[in-house]
C-alpha cells in the first residue's frame, strides 16, 4: 500500500466511509501532523472529470473558512488521479463514539451541542457554503471540551447534478440519508437542509436514535419526506415543551415552514444551553485595537464610505490583524457596504460576524450588543420589520442589564422600537 502523498507522509488510518478513507499523516514540507481525505471517488480518465472539477471548486470555497468550529483545510488537489483534502488533525471523540458509549446527553448538553453547531451554520451560509452532511460523526469534541465540525465542502463536491439519482450504489451517496432533508435526497439542497440535518442531530442527542431508520435507502427517504416524526417525549418524557416545538420545527418537511435561518436557531437553543464561558480578561479584553480601525471608522461615520471600505480591506489583508481585531473590522466593512446599497449583503456578512463574536467575546461584549443592534437596523431598512422588532424587544433587555447607565448606547435599541410603534 502506498504510504506517501506528495509531501504528506501517510502514517496512521484514523476511519473510513463511503465518501473516502481519512489518514493522519505528517506533512514533511511544514514539519506538522494534518489528517490527510483521500475521497472515493471511481475510476477516471486521464482529463479531469467533472467530478474532479466539482471538487477542486467546493474545496477551493472551502479553504476560506475561518471559524474556531471548522478544522482549517490546508491543501485540496488531485495527485496520481486521487482527490484528496488536508487538514487540521482534530484529536478528540465523535458524537456518534459519545453517544454509542454515553446514551442521550443531558438536555442542557445537548442543546448547546446544537447551538454551537447552528453557530458555525451561521458563518458558513453567510460564506455561501453549505455543509449537506451534518450527523454525529462529523461533530468532533476535542479533550478541552470544543466542537468542531467536519468535512465541509466534501458532500457539496460530490453533490449529483440535477436529474441525477442518489440511490445507484451505496458509495455514491454524497451525504448520510439518516440525516438527509427531503429536497436534499432529490437534488435541491438548501441553507434549511442544512437544518434539517441539525434537527436530526439534536433528536439523536436527546432520544438516543435517530428520527428515522430504515435498512433501505429509498425507504428512509420516503420517511424523510412522508412520515410524521416520532414525537420526541414518547423516547424522552423530560424534554422542555419549548425544545421539543423547536425539534419539531426544524424537521417540518417543507423547507419554508422551517426556522428562517441558523443564526434564529441558535438564539433559540442558547435558552436551554449553558452560558458560555466569558473569555479571559488577558486574552480579549485588555488588547489595545489596532489605531487604524479608529481610522477607518472616522472615515465611514463622515459619510465616506467607499473610501473607509477600502481602509477595512487593507486591514483584514495584516497577516497578524487579531482576531478581534479582524471581526471588528469585518463589522465596519460590513457596515460600508451597507451604505453603498449592500443591504442584503452587509445584513448575511454582520450575522456570520455575529456568531464569531459570542464565541470569541461572550454573549454579554458589548461588540456583540453592537453588531444586534445594526443587524436590527438593516433589517427595518430591508423592509423586515417583525424580524428587527423581535430582534430588538431582547436587545433592549439585554442593554438595560449589560450596559453602563452613562454608556451613550444605552437604551438605543428600545429607542428605535418605539420608533417602530409610532410608524406602524
Amino acid at each position: 500500500m502506498r504510504r506517501s502523498l506528495g509531501p504528506y507522509e501517510l502514517t496512521r488510518e484514523l476511519g473510513r466511509g463511503g465518501m473516502g478513507v481519512v489518514w493522519a499523516a505528517y506533512d514533511r514540507s511544514k514539519g506538522r501532523e494534518v489528517a490527510v481525505k483521500l475521497l472515493a471517488v471511481g475510476g477516471r480518465a486521464g482529463d479531469p472529470s467533472t467530478l474532479e472539477r466539482r471538487f477542486l471548486r467546493e474545496a477551493s470555497l472551502t479553504r476560506r473558512l475561518e471559524h474556531v468550529g471548522i478544522p482549517a483545510v490546508h491543501d485540496h488537489g488531485s495527485h496520481d488521479g486521487e482527490l484528496f483534502l488536508v487538514m487540521d488533525l482534530v484529536p478528540g471523540r465523535p458524537l456518534d463514539a459519545v453517544l454509542e458509549s454515553d446514551g442521550p446527553l443531558p438536555v442542557d448538553r445537548a442543546a448547546d451541542v446544537a447551538r454551537r453547531v447552528a453557530d458555525v451554520l451561521v458563518y458558513a451560509h453567510g460564506q455561501g457554503v453549505m455543509h449537506r452532511d451534518l450527523k454525529p460523526a462529523n461533530l468532533m469534541i476535542t479533550p478541552d471540551g470544543e466542537l468542531k465540525v467536519l468535512d465541509f465542502g466534501v458532500a457539496a463536491a460530490l453533490e449529483p447534478q440535477p436529474g441525477e439519482t442518489r440511490f445507484t450504489a451505496a458509495n455514491a451517496t454524497p451525504g448520510t440519508v439518516v440525516y438527509m432533508a427531503p429536497e436534499q435526497a432529490v437534488g435541491k439542497a438548501e441553507p434549511a437542509s442544512d437544518l434539517y440535518s441539525l434537527g436530526c442531530v439534536l433528536y439523536e442527542l436527546l432520544a438516543g436514535a435517530p428520527p428515522f431508520t430504515d435498512s433501505s435507502p429509498f425507504m428512509l427517504y420516503h420517511r424523510h419526506a412522508h412520515d410524521p416524526v416520532p414525537p420526541i417525549t414518547d423516547r424522552r418524557p423530560e424534554v422542555p415543551a419549548g425544545l421539543r416545538r423547536l425539534v419539531e420545527a426544524l424537521l417540518e418537511k417543507n423547507p419554508r415552514d422551517r426556522p428562517v435561518s441558523a443564526a434564529e436557531v441558535a438564539t433559540l437553543l442558547a435558552t436551554w444551553a449553558p452560558a458560555p464561558p466569558a473569555p479571559p480578561a488577558a486574552s480579549v479584553r485588555s488588547r489595545v485595537p489596532h489605531p487604524r480601525l479608529a481610522e477607518a471608522a472616522a472615515l465611514r461615520r463622515s459619510g465616506s464610505p467607499a473610501r473607509a471600505l477600502e481602509e477595512y480591506g487593507a486591514l483584514l489583508a495584516v497577516p497578524d490583524l487579531g482576531r478581534a481585531d479582524l471581526l471588528t473590522a469585518r463589522v465596519g466593512a460590513a457596515l460600508c457596504v451597507a451604505a453603498l446599497g449592500g443591504t442584503r449583503e452587509a445584513l448575511d456578512d454582520l450575522k456570520s460576524v455575529l456568531a464569531e463574536q459570542r464565541s470569541l467575546l461572550g454573549p454579554n461584549d458589548p461588540a456583540v450588543l453592537d453588531t444586534r443592534y445594526e443587524i436590527a437596523v438593516l433589517l427595518v431598512r430591508g423592509g423586515e420589520r417583525h424580524a428587527a422588532t423581535e430582534l430588538l424587544r431582547r436587545l433592549a433587555g439585554d442593554e438595560e442589564r449589560i450596559l453602563r447607565a452613562g454608556d451613550d448606547r444605552h437604551g438605543r435599541a428600545q429607542a428605535l422600537l418605539d420608533r417602530l410603534g409610532r410608524m406602524s
